[in-house]
This record gives C-alpha cells, sequence and structure tokens, in this order.
C-alpha cells in the first residue's frame, strides 16, 4: 500500500483496516482526496473485505457519504464486503436518518466488525 494523506490502513486477518486522519471529514478537496485513496485500496488489495474504523471521525460530511456508497460498489463488485465501526452517536446518527445503515453493516467494535466478515 501506498503513502496516504486522509487515511491509515493496517490488515487485521483477512481484513484490510481503515481509519481517517481527519476528526471532521468536510473539506471537499480533502473529501476528493479520501475518496481517490479509497479507491486506490480496490485497485491494490489481495484482500476482498474492508473495515472502515470511524473511532477518530467526529463529523462526516454527505459528500463523503457518497465517496463510501461508491467503494462499497466497488468492493461488492469484486467480491468483497465493507463493514462499519466504531461510529460516533452523532455520526451513527447521519447513518440512521440517511437510511444507509441498511445498505452499511455497522458493528460498534472493530473486533466485532472483523469477526462478522466470518459470520457471513
Amino acid at each position: 500500500m501506498g503513502q496516504f494523506e486522509c487515511i491509515e490502513s493496517y490488515e487485521v486477518d483477512k481484513v484490510s483496516v481503515v481509519k481517517f486522519v481527519d476528526e471532521k471529514v468536510m473539506d471537499p478537496g480533502r473529501i476528493e482526496q479520501l475518496g481517490k485513496e479509497l479507491l486506490s485500496l480496490t485497485d491494490e488489495e489481495t484482500k476482498p473485505n474492508l473495515l472502515i474504523n470511524f473511532e477518530n471521525v467526529r463529523f462526516f460530511s454527505s459528500q463523503a457519504i457518497n465517496k463510501l456508497i461508491v467503494l462499497d460498489k466497488r468492493v461488492k463488485a469484486g467480491g468483497g464486503q465493507i463493514r462499519l465501526s466504531n461510529l460516533r452517536p452523532e455520526v451513527r446518527d447521519l447513518f440512521n436518518y440517511t437510511n444507509l445503515d441498511s445498505v452499511f453493516v455497522i458493528r460498534d467494535e472493530e473486533a466485532e466488525a472483523i469477526d462478522s466478515f466470518e459470520q457471513d
């Protein structure tokens, strides 16, 4: 994996884990960069499963959510799955309000999300 500006990534078991660098994901330029970095994981990754850990995120814009939707389609097309974890209540509310909690599998903790890949 290359060097990233907006995300950190590492491997746990057969899952690629991604964490956001920014506490507030709202700047349009940063969101474009974030989208490119997330999609680059699908180009480089041999592992089909991706966990996005939101523990550092206090605000996540609707423009950033669009990047996740595009990523989800790309990962699923490659035979993989995405999980989200560690969403703060204010971020979780956004996913609930937009009904995206029915699109994405959301778990409270990273370990729980990693285990959920094996259950499916």
